[in-house]
């Protein structure tokens, strides 16, 4: 399995703050500058300074925590976003974005997820907090608890496609081609550039011998990713008439 990226929802950077002094508004200066000129290492420096003179601020904690997992130094950000929990435990934001650096950075995925039932307990209508962790149950391959995870993503913003998309996928995987479709439908709908729903809706429609339906589909996901693969592969096989053994020649992939 591939590891979860950090494009899972709701990972945020905050705006600075005004400052309270002028020697704390000097370093958060120093600190937008330096994050601003891609000195992680500086800006790092600076948040700390800031920390030295006002040790409280919990959006300081956040900024820190970010710029450590841009750093990689994922084992720290957890750390930062620990401080900032133990200065407000109610911040469901704090426990969603350490969720992401534990499962994404770390591969701790039960310690991810609870810490997202944490998020979720705070705050249980945040549809993005629901997607991430369906994204981590589906990477322990807990299939049918991270359909239900994506399923109330969706059901408290209809709009978010990638939602309906890992849907569609897990749906397609189980075998049930007949409920994917309409879930990939779906998400094309919201985001019609979403390349992996157009090629996990042609290898459905090919496990159910719509070859020419499949070949349109591969079409679209090769034109918004004419480097990938395995949709060029995907659209030649459909090319070359794999209906007579759709069951062999097409696969589906973990983790599109």
């Amino acid at each position: 399995m591939k590891p979860i990226a950090f494009l899972l929802l709701a990972f945020f950077l905050v705006t600075i703050p005004t400052a309270l002094s002028q020697d704390a508004n000097y370093w958060l200066i120093q600190t937008q500058s330096d994050y601003n000129n891609g000195s992680y290492s500086l800006a790092l420096q600076d948040i700390d300074e800031y920390l030295d003179l006002n040790s409280s601020d919990t959006w300081a904690w956040s900024f820190k925590a970010n710029i450590l997992r841009i750093m990689k130094r994922y084992s720290e950000a957890v750390d930062s976003f620990d401080q900032l929990i133990l200065l407000d435990g109610s911040n469901a934001q704090a426990y969603n974005d350490r969720a992401l650096i534990l499962s994404g950075g770390m591969r701790q995925h039960e310690e991810a997820l609870n810490s997202l039932e944490t998020a979720l307990q705070i705050n249980p209508n945040n549809a993005n907090y629901w997607f991430n962790k369906g994204m981590i149950l589906e990477e322990t391959k807990r299939y049918a608890e991270a359909l239900e995870a994506y399923s109330q993503a969706s059901a408290l913003n209809p709009s978010l496609d990638m939602a309906w998309y890992r849907q569609g996928w897990i749906s397609a995987t189980e075998g049930n081609y007949n409920e994917s479709l309409p879930l990939l439908d779906k998400a094309i709908k919201l985001n019609s550039k979403n390349a992996d729903a157009w090629n996990t809706k042609g290898l459905v429609l090919m496990k159910l011998n719509s070859t020419e339906e499949a070949q349109n589909c591969f079409e679209k996901a090769t034109a918004l990713q004419p480097s990938n693969r395995d949709f060029q592969q995907n659209r030649q096989k459909a090319l070359g008439g794999v209906e007579k053994e759709p069951e062999k020649t097409i696969e589906f992939k973990i983790m599109q």
